[in-house]
Order: structure tokens, then sequence, then C-alpha cells
């Protein structure tokens, strides 16, 4: 028999009516209904043989001091547990209450609200089955901490694949309690994903090609078309009972998905997703059992995907799909690339709308934003259908953090990182939502220095040609200033000003600092009523260049008389392309703004947070 000794403490509200059995010497005696009294400092210990306790479940026993009071430290009858007295045989001893065994049923509807994660495959590898064939836990422990210090995500999805548990199946389930020690370390709760009918259908192995530059998701592993036979239902059977045999009761886990976007109109897929959810509830897990498409009889949880920008109508429809289950957005959308004519629902958009739910006090669903947390080998930075060869884009579509840990906006970072933990660091976060169009407005709190007639746009701040837009405190001095900006016209440049002192009329009256962007060049100038410029960079020669109607990032930072200037960063070199000291009286405090000159131009995501955000790299 297997023992392990575990400390058990509940709270005071777990002391509910249930069967009251006295335990005697291998026997119990069942009393009336009634409520348990606890003693402190008794112990449990949890037994694997479930014959020992009669087909019965402790439901909740005694419990501990803690910090003045009684705590949960474990989940409630998840657990099959023996009385740490049993062991000895010494009578009776205190009252245990228990519950006939049954089947774990879903607290309908699930919370999903507090779920806020991506998809994840490590930086290292083009899928699923590298990540775990090759499993690199340095890496994965790298990133992790990225991910919990700059977003506070509270899950992640993270997919497996059944070739790697018939390779090695001790293996991977060795792999699989390791990535979970990781996670448990960074607060994050995984989502497990058995089957998928995405991408690539032949010529799988564990040996994964490199991925092909352009090609989204080039190296992504589906269920191989060669073993959709009835014959290996068995080992599929295997594979989802065994994986989740081992955490069926474990809190670090959050779900179990049978299937991600199956091909409903494939037979075979059909009767596997129906298997699966069947296989995964005869293993009787703690965890509810999730599958694509949205709602129907094989998900706990209404399970969504959308890559769109219409929060007020399909993304509605979804999260209130089934109020009985809850809805869980398992792909949360991407954001708005390069050439395209809308977002596909930006981390920053969904953001805004989980707290427009909130604030109208409807539920709110679980996201998993931007498809990925990593910007790495899956090639996910390049849109659908983007040709092989396909030259870096501005932006990456998908992807929250880079390689080597930091955000690829740390204006998308702020706004989850906020939502998630409740702590702002921001400055100034305007992610220019509620601007509604076409009204020609200013955003509250800003105030607007043009030449010209200025509009505005939805869910961006659109500018017209010589237009400057300030907004912040002239004694910031030392700040990160980021921004995304969409150049409309061919001629002339725009970007961002900081430090900021006396803004006047036009776009050249100020004292302070500029840093933008035309198609061509980068600029770094200080103003005193008139252009002075300290630095230029080259643009024409970088891979992914500057088009129109393109979002463009430019992040600064200024510590005392340094100034760094971002943009576009790669994922392979995201450094500043400007870095320089301004010794000759320089300005050392000031506000933000936009600005244009000569061009019309959209901003949007602005964020000004300390620069010791940087030190924590």
């Amino acid at each position: 028999m297997h023992r392990i000794d575990h400390e058990v403490s509940l709270s005071g509200a777990a002391a509910c009516t249930a069967l009251l059995v006295l335990l005697t010497f291998g026997s119990a005696v069942a009393g009336p209904i009634q409520e348990v009294p606890f003693n402190d400092e008794a112990k449990l210990r949890a037994t694997e043989d479930p014959g020992l306790l009669g087909g019965v479940t402790v439901l909740a026993a005694t419990g501990r001091q803690i910090n003045g009071g009684r705590s949960v430290e474990v989940v409630p009858a998840r657990l099959r547990w023996i009385p740490d007295y049993a062991w000895d045989h010494r009578g009776p001893g205190p009252m245990v209450v228990w519950l006939p065994r049954e089947p774990h049923s879903a607290q309908l509807p699930y919370d999903t609200s507090k779920w806020v994660g991506a998809n994840y495959t490590p930086a290292y590898a083009a899928n699923q089955i590298q990540m775990w064939h090759e499993f690199k836990p340095d890496i994965i422990e790298r990133e992790l901490a990225a991910a919990e210090r700059h977003l506070g995500l509270t899950t992640l999805r993270v997919y497996l694949h059944n070739l790697v548990y018939d390779a090695e199946p001790m293996a991977l389930l060795a792999r699989i309690e390791t990535f979970l020690q990781i996670c448990d370390r960074h607060g994050v709760r995984p989502g497990f994903t058995f089957f998928d009918d995405c991408w690539n259908h032949t010529n799988i192995t564990l040996q994964t090609e490199a991925p092909v530059d352009g090609r989204h998701n080039g190296r992504w592993a589906a269920l191989q078309d060669v073993e959709r036979q009835d014959e290996n239902l068995p080992k599929f059977k295997a594979y989802v009972q065994d994986v989740i045999r081992a955490h069926r009761e474990d809190p670090r886990v959050l779900w179990w998905e049978t299937y991600n976007e199956p091909n409903l109109k494939d037979p075979f897929t059909v009767k596997l997703r129906e298997l699966a959810y069947a296989w995964a509830k005869e293993v009787d897990p703690a965890q509810p059992v999730i599958a694509c498409w949205d709602d129907h009889p094989r998900t706990d949880i209404v399970n969504a995907h959308n890559y769109g920008d219409d929060f007020a109508g399909r993304w509605t429809q979804q999260a209130d799909l089934n109020l009985k289950k809850g809805t869980v957005f398992t792909e949360a959308g991407a954001r708005w690339y390069g050439g395209k004519a809308r977002s596909n629902g930006s981390p920053i958009e969904v953001i805004h709308w989980l707290r427009s739910r909130q604030a109208a006090g409807r539920t709110v669903p679980g996201v998993y934003l931007c498809w990925e947390l990593m910007v790495g080998n899956s090639h996910c930075r390049w849109y659908w259908g983007t040709p092989d060869g396909a030259p870096e884009p501005a932006i990456p579509w998908c992807g929250l953090l880079w390689p080597d840990g930091t955000p690829v906006s740390w204006a998308e970072a702020e706004a989850i990182r906020h939502y998630t933990t409740g702590e702002r660091r921001a400055l100034l976060f305007e992610d220019f939502q509620s601007l509604p169009a076409p009204a020609a407005q200013t955003p509250t709190g800003w105030t607007r220095y043009a030449e010209s007639a200025v509009g505005s746009g939805s869910h961006y701040l659109a500018l017209n040609s010589r237009t400057k837009v300030i907004a912040g405190n002239t004694d910031w001095a030392d700040y990160l200033l980021e921004s995304t900006v969409m150049l409309k016209q061919p001629t002339g440049n725009a970007g961002l000003v900081f430090r900021v002192n006396e803004p006047g009329p036009g776009p050249d009256q100020m004292q302070g600092y500029y840093a933008g962007f035309s198609t061509n060049t980068l600029y770094l100038g200080r103003m005193n009523d008139a252009w002075r410029p300290l630095a230029t960079g080259d643009l024409t020669g970088r891979e992914n260049g500057v088009a129109l109607d393109t979002w463009h990032l430019l992040r600064i930072a200024v510590t005392g008389d340094r100034i760094q200037v971002w943009f576009d960063p790669l994922h392979d070199d995201n450094g500043p392309l400007i870095d320089l000291r301004d010794e000759i009286a320089p300005v050392r405090q000031g506000s933000i703004g936009v600005r244009t000159h000569d061009t019309d131009a959209w901003f949007d995501d602005l964020v000004v947070l300390p620069v010791d955000v940087l030190k924590e790299e």
C-alpha cells in the first residue's frame, strides 16, 4: 500500500452537514446526519487503495489553526484520505465526515473570470512534439518567470501529442510533472490539449524540421491521417487516460481539452472527440473536460475561438452562449496585422472588452490572448497564408514575449498585468478605445495643438497633418514612453514627443524632444520652438521595412541625459536603434504627446511607465 503524509486544513465553512462516520478498528459505524466538530492539529494520510475505504471519500476533516483561523489548503473531496489514527488502530478517535463516492460533478457555471493566459510552446519549439521530445526545463522556467513578472498570467494552454506518448510514455509523464512544478512556482495553472486537426497531417515524426520564414505555424502537428483508424482507438484511450489519471486530482491542472478545432466533416474526428470525452470522464477528473467548437454535449465549458474585432457581436454571443456552463476563449484574438483592413482582436482590445463586461455586471469569460505567449519558432508572428520567405512583420501578429522574455509591447503588458493583478504601474495608459467615430474629439486629459482640421477614429486616435496632442505632467523625469503609430501618407513623419514643456500652437512650438519616423528614416531631435536634429536611423535596409497603413511600434526611454529609441524590434534583434546622450543643457523633465508633420497618422496603445521596468531584465 502506498502511503503519503499530508496535512490538510479546512475552513469553518467546510464543517458542513453530512453523514457522520465513527471509525473503529477496521470498521465504521454510521451516526446521524449532523454538523461535525473539528479538532486542531489532526493529520490525514492519503492512500491509493480505494477498497480500504469501502467506497467512500472524505469530504472534510479536522483542521489546524493557521494565522489565527482555519484555511483551506487542498480541494475537499478530491483525494481518498485515511485518518492518521486509523493506521495504528486506536479506537474510534475523533469524528470524520464522509460522503459516498460519486463522480466529480461540475460546479456550474464555472467561474472562468480569472483565467487569463496564452497558448504556450517554448520559443525553441516549432511545434508541440519538439516541446516535449526535446524538453528544456531551464528555458521554460525562464519564459514562465517572465510571464509572471510582466503579464501576471494565471494559466496557459499547452498541447500534447500522441506520438510523444507512443514513443516515450514514462518520459512524457515525468516531463509533464516537471512542467507543472515550474508552472506552480510562477502562479500558472495550465490546461492540456490532447488532439488537434490543425495544420500538418502527414510526415510527422519526433524529429521536427526547422521552421520556414513566413509560414505561419508551418511545423504544427495535427493527428496524423495515417493514424485515423479504429484500430488505434485503444492506444488513444491509453494516452488520454494515463495522462489524466496521473493528475486527476491535481489542483495545478486547470482543465483537460480533448480536441482543438476538430474537423466536424470528418467522421473519425467526430467519433474521436466523443470517445475522448467519455475516456476522460471514466477517469473521473476533478477538472472540467472541454473541446471545440463553442457549446456542445462533449464540453463542460463553452470553448470559443475568435479572431475578429466585433466585440459587441460575435464575441458577446459566444460569451453568453450557455450561461449554465460559462465560457473560455481558448483562442482570444491577435493583433492588427500589417496591411489588413482591421484588427483581429488585440490583447488590449480584449482586456477592454472584459472590463466593460465587468462594469456592466455580466459574466466574464476566460481568455487565452494573442494565440501564444512566445514569439519563437512556431512562426505565428506571420499571418495565416503569408508566403514562404516573406520578410519579418513590423509587429508580430501573435505572441506576447520575445525569446529573451521582454514584452513585445509594454502597453499590452501593462494592460494585462493590471487586469490580472490589480496593480497599476503606468503613469499614463491610453488605449483610445472610447473615442467615438467619426467625431473629432480629444481624449480626456489631453490637449490638442493643431494648424489644420483634426479627426479621431474608432479605437485609435487619428490626427491630420501638423498636429500635436499633449498629456501627462511636466514634473515627469525618467520614463519609458511607447505607442503604435500608422502612417497614412508617404510624405512627412509622425511620432512621439517627450519631456515637453511650454507647448504652443502647431507641431513645433514646445520645449522638449521628438522621436518620429518616415517611410525611410527614424528621427530624434530637440525642439526649442524649432527643430534641432540629434540623430537619425536608416530604415530602408531593415527587413521589416516601413509600410503605409501598417502599425509600427515606437518606444523611447529617457534616463537623465540618455535617450534610447526603439523602432519595430525583431525577434532576434530587439535593442534600440538610437542610443545617445544629450549632454548640452538637456531637458530633464516634462510631459508627453503624439505629433504629426506633413502626414496624417493614427496612434494607439500608448503607455508611460517608470523607466525602471527595463532594469527588471
